[in-house]
């Protein structure tokens, strides 16, 4: 059973869609030159996504560790510079792991 804790494929999977979402919804935001609020209030639905999965499947810490990784690479293949990676990585996942408000 040691295999089934390593399997991270459903995390990958998981990321590339947020992944997605996110190039989609900062690429939306640029054109229509939205405010910083509104693209906030679109980015806390995607954090929103992801805190239901997290409480949904239940990831192991190298799960989590994996999802974090996939998240990074790629947005930052989606050309998101990494302070913008960094910001949304603390605000959806390492805050509420730390249980900061």
């Amino acid at each position: 059973m040691i295999f089934k804790f390593f399997d991270a494929e459903l995390e990958r999977a998981f990321a590339k869609s947020i992944v997605a979402e996110y190039d989609r919804l900062r690429r939306s935001a640029a054109l229509r030159e939205e405010r910083p609020e509104k693209v906030r209030q679109k980015l806390a639905k995607l954090s929103q996504r992801i805190d239901a999965y997290c409480n949904e499947h239940k990831p192991n810490l190298y799960k989590k560790a994996k999802l974090i990784q996939a998240l990074q690479d790629g947005l930052g293949k989606k050309g998101a510079a990494q302070e913008e990676i960094d910001a949304f990585l603390n605000e959806t996942i390492v805050r509420p792991l730390r249980g900061v408000g």
